[in-house]
């Protein structure tokens, strides 16, 4: 079932079946030696000009395609790429003997080979490319494998059909390099915990898979919970008793196995907040365009854009907070419609609230108690709380998601809906009930289970997995 996920500006694709480098490396062991230097000098010499001439017949004059030649010419026919595949070759022919056979040698860990020969220290790596936390490679490489050379291949093969699939390009070689770097080290994490058995959730590359997390942290995730203060200061702020009263029919029950916000045709579409930290306007307005369409059966887009740009509470693309955002709705008396105030992020702009036809607002908005999501959820609508995002959250594709995090929140989502799903455990030789909150987030479609996420919680919703906390709801009336 599909539950409003179309976005034109982000809709992501399938790659394109095109490979960056061949998968395979064919050639037989020789029994001399002589031979067998000269069946790589050729595969060598084919490798490297196989590869510009594919690329070169398939050149294109649209933008995408000159940003591919970009690529090509850097990674492939650049002096550091082809010292790159060199080097691995020469390091294959020093792993076999006189008589042509391998030699058991021991793993070893070095910088990944873009980088020239007198440029291999931390410090003249440090110079170049900053502080990055991933210029090592973090599994070993065993070059009595012959093996070893197509794992390099296949992650750069693996970063150009990542740049293809969302359309990155860079302005010069060395951001490209230092892209290429932080996405190799994501990669590594990414397979690693794959690879594991009894997992509950797989890990996949997305839009932001280019970027180290300390960046993607400081760059995205900005809820500013020093802004936090007592909720009751506000005048805008119902009692949560009042409002249960007003929606919940006297005789109807907490359902805990089930309730999906999806079903009913009341969560809008998953937007994209971009390299922008506005994830708290976008938390705030995704609760506010579902209770149009659950209580006026209105399916609208409202303006992220105009609490970014007119909030006095809020930080623009420098963090926020939703209960803030709710104040800021309320005391500004409405938000534009998306397409009369359209999102543009970083973009420099100013308020411009009087501008709009179509107008939407607010009376109130109630904090949900800690132990009362699911019953919230059920009855009165989605949810937007705040929560900490580590590298696991970051890197999430599918599954139910399981953490011990429990750093400080610092990023703002959605809850519409939670459910429970039963999986087969190998270890006890069992099936096992899994419960979990429904996340919509604000990364895209490329990101999780089309911008959404399962996040384990208990039978009650009374787990709060990565430290979700301060929900509220915003009310019409």
């Amino acid at each position: 079932m599909e539950y409003h996920m179309e976005y034109s500006n982000d809709s992501s694709h399938k790659p394109e079946k095109e490979l960056f480098m061949e998968k395979s490396f064919g050639g037989r062991k020789d029994k001399g030696k002589k031979r067998f230097l000269y069946v790589l000098s050729v595969a060598a010499i084919c490798l490297v000009a196989g590869s510009a001439f594919y690329f070169t017949r398939t050149e294109k004059t649209n933008d995408d395609n000159n940003n591919d030649d970009m690529i090509i010419n850097t990674l492939l026919k650049s002096p550091g790429g082809k010292k790159f595949i060199i080097s691995k070759l020469t390091e294959l022919v020093a792993s076999y003997d006189k008589e042509g056979n391998l030699q058991e040698q021991k793993p070893s860990n070095e910088l990944i080979s873009f980088v020239d020969k007198n440029e291999k220290s931390e410090e003249n790596f440090r110079k170049r490319f900053g502080n990055l936390k991933n210029g090592k490679k973090i599994v070993d490489i065993n070059f009595a494998d012959s093996r070893f050379l197509m794992t390099n291949l296949e992650n750069v093969n693996s970063f150009y059909l990542f740049i293809k699939e969302h359309g990155k390009k860079y302005q010069t070689p060395d951001e490209m390099q230092q892209r290429y770097l932080s996405f190799v080290e994501n990669l590594a994490k990414i397979n690693a915990h794959n690879n594991k058995e009894n997992v509950l959730y797989k890990k996949g590359t997305n839009q932001y898979s280019d970027m180290s997390f300390e960046e993607f942290r400081k760059t995205m995730l900005t809820l500013r919970f020093d802004l936090t203060r007592k909720i009751g200061n506000s005048p805008h702020v119902s009692n949560y008793d009042d409002v249960l009263k007003k929606y919940k029919p006297a005789d109807a029950v907490v359902d805990n196995e089930k309730y999906d916000w999806r079903e009913h045709n009341a969560v809008s579409e998953i937007k994209n907040q971009d390299l922008c930290g506005s994830c708290w306007a976008f938390g705030a307005v995704g609760a506010v365009e579902s209770q149009y369409a659950i209580r006026k059966n209105q399916h609208i887009l409202i303006s992220e854009q105009e609490l970014v740009d007119c909030s006095d509470k809020n930080f623009g693309c420098y963090g926020g907070l939703a209960s803030s955002a709710f104040d800021d709705i309320i005391d500004l008396g409405y938000l534009c419609s998306e397409s009369e105030y359209p999102y543009v992020g970083f973009k420099p702009r100013t308020c411009e609230i009087r501008k709009c036809k179509e107008k939407y607002t607010i009376k109130s908005y109630v904090s949900i108690p800690e132990d009362k999501y699911k019953e919230a959820i059920q009855f009165l609508g989605p949810l937007t709380l705040g929560l900490t995002v580590n590298d696991d959250f970051y890197y999430y594709q599918e599954g139910i998601f399981t953490s011990d995090c429990t750093e400080e929140p610092n990023h703002e989502v959605m809850i519409v809906g939670y459910g429970v799903e039963e999986t087969f455990n190998s270890e006890l030789n069992a099936n096992e009930k899994h419960y979990y909150y429904i996340i919509k987030n604000s990364w895209g479609v490329s990101w999780g289970e089309k911008g959404f996420m399962r996040i384990e919680t208990d039978e009650l919703g009374l787990k709060k997995t990565n430290n979700m906390t301060d929900a509220y709801v915003p009310l019409l009336d």
